[in-house]
């Protein structure tokens, strides 16, 4: 492979408040400040700042050329630690090994092959077929039915049926902290994935007196128990609470005349979603489900009526790495589990699929922990000389390499190592995914040395109190590092 670093365009969204902003930039000027102090060169500067790193935390770095295979340096490589969104280094490299980089989602309706179209009326079942696709949007599902409305449907002889069986409903991973799941980054997994399993409704006063009234994206209600009253007083609160089984309370009172108010919630496998959709759009394109009791058929027999699929692998795994999608990343990891088992994913079948394949691609397994593909799991366990392996396979692999190469962030140019690794030096020199949770950061990815050499690396630290931040920096040094002494 000739190069590695194409510069990409690609803009991250902006930080929600100005003072992260302020932040942010005074950091930034503390570490350019200190690029005016000589870099050691070689494993000197290594171990200085790999020293440094090991004061008041525990970390393990490993790093790799590329051209011989050497190990150019190495501590506590082999040590196991919590990777956090590390976890996608080897998510991306398994999908793209398995699913290759032209995979795609289908989300299909579907009847029995000998169902006709009878003045309007489908003459059999209506079959809505979930795929597991993290990209899935209600847009999309609503588009589907219309397209039963351009063929002119307006009716179904049997009944609605919704098949959501390819994951597991379990939920978010184990090791994987409660409180997670009521943030979108954090949304649990199902097989009928519609907007990131991450939705916003709106409340509005009603008339004096009188309930609240909710809107919900397309009228697809969620389970969500309405009492709060409309007055005219100044003095409203109403507060909202998730409740067992994925419903949720809204209590309290709304000021008569006062703006909506807007909620974002996390769309619970137990809410069954992903029906409820199903019946809503479908009445809502005019068409009625007569209910009539025909036999289902299995899916060999049935006929494609309408299809909606997602982007490429190749372009999921952008988002996912650039953007460190969670949804898209643990979506894989489990669409990985049931292709490879052909049976309904679970976290524990879909683990060890991942590893199947990482050992088949000659990556050592020994030890490794894998609970979930996107690193929200703080149980997760690799080693940095494991992540190496993973990234090296993943350059020296002509199918898999083009994909992945393109996913990584880009120092000082895209995705969350935008604001990072931007001096004149190394800008662009690095293809890196990034990793942070409490106590935990980490960086694994490619650097081009200054002779044109590549090298692989991998950087975790754990188990440490205090700013990030200040852990970042390191990292940053030791690419800067790796940059100018090879």
């Amino acid at each position: 492979m000739v190069g590695l670093l194409l510069v990409q365009g690609v803009g991250e969204a902006k930080k929600k408040k100005a003072c992260v902003r302020h932040k942010k930039t005074h950091r930034v000027a503390r570490v350019v400040s200190n690029q005016a102090v000589p870099l050691l060169a070689g494993s000197i500067g290594l171990q200085r700042i790999v020293d440094e790193m090991n004061r008041h935390a525990s970390a393990g770095v490993a790093i790799q050329s590329l051209r011989t295979g050497d190990i150019i340096y190495q501590q506590h490589a082999n040590q196991f630690f919590s990777p956090a969104s590390n976890m996608k280094v080897i998510t991306a490299f398994a999908a793209l090994k398995f699913l290759g980089p032209n995979f795609v989602y289908h989300t299909r309706l579907m009847t029995e092959q000998q169902a006709r179209i009878n003045q309007g009326v489908l003459e059999g079942n209506l079959y809505l077929q979930y795929s597991g696709d993290p990209t899935l949007q209600l847009s999309d599902i609503n588009a589907l039915f219309s397209q039963l409305t351009a063929r002119g449907i307006y009716a179904i002889r049997g009944q609605l049926m919704v098949d959501a069986s390819r994951y597991a409903d379990e939920g978010i991973p184990p090791g994987t902290e409660q409180h997670d799941q009521a943030y979108c980054y954090g949304a649990p997994v199902s097989t009928a994935i519609i907007n990131q399993n991450c939705l916003s409704f709106k409340m509005y006063p009603g008339k004096t007196g009188e309930k609240a009234r909710l809107e919900f994206p397309y009228g697809v209600p969620l389970t969500v128990s309405n009492q709060v009253v409309t007055r005219a007083t100044h003095y409203c609160h109403y507060s909202f609470k998730p409740q067992p089984g994925g419903t949720y309370a809204l209590s309290g009172s709304i000021r008569a005349h006062a703006s909506p108010v807007a909620f974002t919630v996390t769309i619970s496998p137990g809410s069954h979603y992903g029906e409820s959709a199903a019946a809503t759009l479908l009445a809502r394109n005019g068409i009625r489900v007569m209910g009539e009791s025909l036999p289902a058929v299995t899916e060999s027999n049935m006929q494609l009526i309408a299809d909606a699929h997602s982007a490429p692998l190749s372009v999921l795994v952008v988002d996912m790495m650039k953007h460190s999608n969670n949804m898209i990343a643990n979506a894989l990891f489990k669409t990985i589990g049931a292709l490879y088992h052909q049976t309904s994913a679970n976290w524990e079948n879909s683990s060890t699929a991942v590893v199947a394949i990482l050992k088949s691609s000659g990556v050592d397994v020994a030890g490794m922990h894998i609970l979930d593909g996107a690193g929200l799991s703080r149980d997760n366990r690799v080693t940095p000389m494991q992540l190496l392996q993973v990234l090296a396979a993943a350059y020296h692999d002509p199918n898999v390499s083009p994909s992945y190469l393109q996913a990584l962030p880009i120092g000082g140019l895209d995705g969350t190592l935008r604001h990072r690794l931007g001096t004149r030096d190394v800008i662009g020199k690095v293809q890196a995914k990034t990793g942070t949770m409490h106590d935990v950061s980490s960086l694994s990815g490619y650097v081009e040395g200054n002779s044109g050499e590549i090298l692989t690396f991998s950087i975790i630290v754990n188990d440490f109190n205090g700013g990030i931040y200040f852990y970042h920096a390191l990292q940053d040094k030791l690419c800067r590092v790796m940059r100018v002494s090879y």
